[in-house]
């Protein structure tokens, strides 16, 4: 979401020539197979290449050939940071970044210093309009700055089917697909609450170690993330129900709009 355009844009302009390359394109493809660089390039960008079963190997090779004259970046979806995991180790020869959805600070255009439990100096009522855009399509790149609410729906939706139906069947066997599509769609219910899984388990009628390995895929692809409370001794924070949220914070209304209710 976006980081094309934050690759192409942004970075590429802190270099003189850069080149981009696209696994999904066709003649790009070739080219990166080929390994068919432009001589006059600082900066190769490469984007979903994690695509390619050996993408590892291919990047260590080029990385360590021609490190001196090239600097690689490597850009994909939440399958990247999944597939960096496993084969041959990158270790010592990249810096992992992971860029989020916009904050509010961000869409306001206010450069804000990050301060613990300190809020962001806003006048009441200057910001109203964009207040109301933020909420209603939430901080992802593509939706927020159509601001079509038809987009939105269509976005969304193939949004989750392409994570079901393409990512998460890419590295597991999920038997039950239909039961964890379900899952998702009742966890926007469970959004600032305390998560139990057993009150999960019993409405969808399938087993606890289901529903736990869902939760992880899930939570694997940026669907949703857990916030477990503080304690001083780690194990019973752990063992004590967190809070889920959506990355998707737009479903999360309920619970911001019900803040100011109380």
């Amino acid at each position: 979401m976006g980081k094309t355009t934050f690759a192409v844009s942004l970075i590429a302009d802190k270099f003189k020539n850069h080149a981009y390359y696209n696994w999904d394109n066709r003649e790009d493809r070739k080219k990166i197979l080929q390994s068919t660089w432009p001589g006059n390039a600082e900066l190769i960008i490469l984007d979903e290449i994690h695509k390619y079963k050996n993408w590892k190997n291919l990047i260590k090779g080029e990385y360590d050939k021609l490190k001196t004259k090239y600097k690689f970046m490597v850009t994909g979806s939440a399958r990247l940071d999944i597939y960096r995991r496993g084969g041959d180790s990158l270790q010592g020869r990249y810096h992992y970044y992971r860029l989020h959805p916009f904050s509010l600070a961000e869409y306001l255009n206010i450069r804000n210093r990050i301060q613990i439990f300190k809020e962001i100096a806003l006048q009441e009522g200057s910001y109203d309009k964009e207040f109301d855009t933020f909420f209603e399509f939430g901080g992802f790149p593509e939706p927020l700055l159509k601001g079509s609410a038809r987009f939105l729906r269509r976005w969304h939706n193939e949004k989750v089917e392409r994570m079901f139906r393409e990512d998460i069947t890419d590295i597991e066997q999920i038997r039950d697909l239909g039961s964890m599509k379900l899952l998702s769609d009742i966890l926007a219910d469970k959004v600032g609450s305390l998560l139990s899984i057993n009150a999960i388990r019993e409405d969808l009628e399938v087993s606890h170690r289901a529903v736990t390995h869902w939760l992880n895929i899930l939570e694997i692809f940026y669907y949703h993330f857990r916030i477990y409370p503080f304690a001083r001794q780690k194990i019973r924070s752990i063992k004590k129900e967190p809070k889920l949220y959506l990355w998707d914070w737009r479903k999360n209304q309920n619970f911001i709009f019900g803040i100011g209710l109380k």
